[in-house]
């Protein structure tokens, strides 16, 4: 059988004592795995010229020990030690990341040992009361209790449990533990999320999510907070296919009519606040209270000729509309910026800069509804700013796109979109003293350094790595009679691919994933499937807007259920939280099933990405970065879910005919042996002896 991750067995090179050179001492293994080994080569020499490794990396190869290695040894030999930012977007990574420096540090003497301060949002770490409000209104109520120094273990004296935090790794749970414990010095205990930011500059390693670098209003507080600079950190960023899509979800805003009718009331609100407060006060506080009233009510003014203007210029630009559910179009950010000018100088009298306008939208303040289910993290007047802002910064940038569309209800919406995240990732970059970019699914890992902007002028290594897994323990077939395109579904196509899905699950002894490109699509082909092999197992099923914890209850299910011998379906969308964002320890599944291709639709955003592409790249190279590329590593997540460790055993069937193109079959990894599967009865026989081969799943200490 071939597989996706190589061949016959995992290799290791056993260390001798002048290897140190070569390898470090900030080892967490005695034993390295080949490609182990070469990553922390690699690094150590990226990093060591203050340059960039960006590592494709298949799960198993040990990466996270492997990048740790090399950047704690190029931070201790820098004339200044770094702080190792290790930037993940998966909190259970973070606890992969402390148990290797644990083990790291049970191999050093007590001076040389690695200090870490793992860190997640505030909410995640809060103590206060307040932790268990929903996430927007726990940051609004957390700002307002900071702001008026109501939050006592804010208020706290950091330096009284630093020392402690700093003594041994801790994971962020007991990093919490022990900052809520009250003593005679921590009398209310200590905010566990302030002692972490302040603990930062003391540590070697820093585990965090992206944003802390690369969202610049998160960073700005942030960094600043941890007394850290770019030039202080060497970063390795996990995961990293992400990264783009991350950078460009911080520059994408919403507004509608509603939003500016909201900020009208909003403004109306804190001005009545200011009005109050205004009759107990004198002198000079008093003027600069009037004198802030009378700003309000020039921004107030202004903001209904906007609610009254911006109608017009929706139906102006209307007809570019073709009355369609889902259609969209480009708007010109100069025009949009112009048009709001105008409207805020209609009146001469009261007229105001736009510039002008978003600083004050920014200072506006308003009480939290405490019982609203519905309240926004943002005010609509801070949206209405940043969206202002974004297009008056950006206007003449061909990296950003307005896209104009039409919601429920008729009403008209305007987004912003980053099409190009090296704008923001590539200074970022060349700021910092070197970094580490590593995924199973960076493929290929050049694209990726085009896309963040690596920049030219420092030291590169741009490298896949292979994985010498048994090969016959991962089968991966492609289905060569199905597919999810458009002009060739039906309902034989349908039923074509239930065969399929049937056909694994005669076999399957225990729990499968069925993953389709969008929920209609899973609705269609998996939910409303009536046979009897579909319905005799129980259905776990990601829905939108689905939480995080929701879906690690499912996997504490499917553990249940192999307890109990039930199998089950795990149904979910690719590029969704149970194909990406999810970890399945213990081989729990046993198979996993791919619908189609996740090729993102057509709108005006993916047309404009495509152009902007076209223009730096090329037509060939544009058609992959914008489309084929990602929607293959889209599939490659999914496909990577049910193997997590060199053991583990599972059949990966792909359901779309498409990846036999030459097009998409170049985007597949190299080391990627392909079986082919003419037909559901072909499908059977695979797996049958599949799970005859390999009856049980691999067993895990846990």
């Amino acid at each position: 059988m071939a597989n996706l991750l190589g061949r016959s067995i995992v290799r290791t090179v056993s260390m001798r004592p002048n290897q140190s050179e070569e390898f470090g001492v900030f080892l967490a293994h005695d034993e390295l795995r080949e490609a182990q080994g070469e990553m922390i080569v690699d690094g150590i020499a990226a990093l060591g010229s203050g340059g960039f490794l960006l590592a494709s990396a298949p799960t198993g190869i040990g990466k996270t020990a492997a990048a740790l290695a090399a950047a704690l040894d190029a931070s201790r030999k820098s004339p200044e030690p770094k702080v190792v930012m290790f930037l993940t977007g998966r909190q259970s990574q973070h606890r992969i990341v402390v148990d290797t420096v644990r083990r790291i540090n049970e191999k050093l003497d007590e001076n040389s040992k690695v200090r870490l301060v793992d860190l997640i949002g505030q909410q995640g770490m809060c103590i206060n009361e307040i932790r268990h409000e929903h996430r927007a209104l726990f940051s609004r109520l957390c700002a307002d209790k900071r702001g008026s120094r109501t939050c006592k273990p804010w208020l706290a004296d950091s330096e009284l449990i630093r020392p402690r935090i700093l003594q041994d790794p801790l994971h962020v749970d007991e990093l919490v533990s022990m900052c809520e414990r009250r003593d005679n010095e921590l009398p209310y205990g200590i905010c566990p999320w302030k002692v972490a930011r302040e603990s930062a500059s003391f540590a070697d390693i820093v585990v965090c999510d992206y944003n802390h670098v690369f969202v610049e209003a998160v960073r700005d507080s942030s960094l600043s907070a941890m007394g850290l600079d770019l030039d202080d950190m060497i970063l390795v960023v996990d995961e990293a296919h992400n990264l783009p899509d991350r950078i460009r979800r911080g520059f994408e805003r919403r507004i509608t009519m509603k939003v500016i009718r909201d900020a009208v009331f909003e403004i109306e609100e804190h001005t009545e606040t200011l009005q109050s407060k205004g009759a107990e006060l004198e002198g000079e506080e008093s003027d600069a209270n009037n004198s802030e009233l009378d700003r309000l009510r020039r921004s107030k003014a202004a903001m209904r000729r906007l609610r009254e203007g911006l109608p017009r210029w929706f139906a102006e630009i209307e007809g570019g509309l073709a009355g369609n559910v889902g259609e969209d179009q480009r708007v010109s950010m100069t025009d949009f910026v112009k048009r709001v000018s105008g409207i805020l100088a209609e009146d001469v009298e009261r007229s105001i800069e736009t510039d002008a306008l978003v600083r004050m939208l920014q200072t506006i303040r308003v009480e939290v509804d405490e019982t609203d289910e519905d309240v926004e993290e943002e005010t609509a007047c801070m949206r209405l700013a940043i969206l202002l802002q974004t297009c008056m910064q950006n206007h003449d940038s061909p990296a950003f796109a307005l896209v104009h569309d039409k919601i429920a209800g008729e009403e008209h919406r305007l987004t912003t979109h980053l099409l190009d995240p090296g704008v923001v990732s590539g200074d970022l970059l060349k700021m910092c003293s070197g970094a580490i970019m590593m995924s199973g699914t960076l493929s290929p890992p050049k694209m990726y350094g085009d896309l963040l902007k690596i920049p030219l002028d420092r030291v590169s290594i741009i490298k896949e790595y292979t994985s010498h897994f048994l090969s016959e323990r991962r089968p991966v077939l492609i289905a060569k009679d199905v597919t999810s395109r458009y002009q060739d579904r039906g309902e034989e196509n349908t039923a074509r691919l239930r065969a399929h899905i049937h056909s694994v699950l005669k076999k399957t002894p225990g729990h499968v994933a069925v993953f389709a490109p969008s929920y209609a699509l899973l609705e269609q082909i998996l939910i409303e499937d009536e046979d009897w092999i579909v319905k005799s197992r129980r259905m776990l099923q990601e829905r939108p807007g689905d939480s995080k914890e929701k879906m690690d209850r499912m996997v504490d299910t499917l553990h249940r259920y192999r307890r109990e011998e039930t199998p089950a379906i795990l149904a979910g969308v690719l590029g969704g939280k149970l194909a990406e964002g999810v970890d399945y320890p213990g081989n729990i599944l046993d198979a996993v099933i791919c619908i189609g291709l996740p090729l993102p639709p057509p709108s005006s955003r993916q047309d404009a990405l495509r152009s902007y592409y076209e223009e730096r790249y090329g037509k060939q190279t544009a058609w992959r970065y914008a489309g084929s590329q990602p929607a293959i590593n889209r599939l490659l997540q999914a496909m990577g879910r049910p193997i997590r460790k060199a053991a583990d055993r599972a059949l990966v069937v792909l359901l779309e005919k498409r990846l036999l193109q030459r097009g998409y079959k170049f985007c597949l990894p190299e080391g990627m042996h392909i079986v082919e599967s003419v037909d559901s009865g072909r499908t059977e026989r695979h797996a049958e002896r599949f799970f005859r081969n390999n009856p049980d799943p691999a067993k895990h200490i846990e």
